[in-house]
């Protein structure tokens, strides 16, 4: 019990300071999303990990889960910020 009601407050500091990153004003606008991006993984990490008890699993799961949000997230990343015409 202890260890969920710390990956709960872990995730409500992570949502903070994306919140805050999010609002921040830079020239290079990739700069805080980028970091927004870092911190969504890792918030889904963390989610999928505790709440989901995937740390229980087989590894070939934990590799291929945390490789499917890395991956969305660089495509997001990557592609999120085109606009067609």
């Amino acid at each position: 019990m202890k260890r969920l009601i710390l990956v709960y407050l872990v995730l409500i500091i992570l949502t903070v300071t994306s919140a805050y990153v999010s609002g921040m004003e830079m020239d290079q606008l990739w700069i805080p999303a980028g970091i927004v991006m870092t911190l969504a993984v890792f918030k889904f990490i963390l989610v999928i990990m505790e709440y989901m008890e995937l740390r229980k699993a087989h590894g070939i799961w934990k590799f291929s889960v945390i490789l499917l949000a890395v991956v969305t997230a660089l495509i997001v990343g990557v592609f999120g910020g085109v606009q067609i015409l």
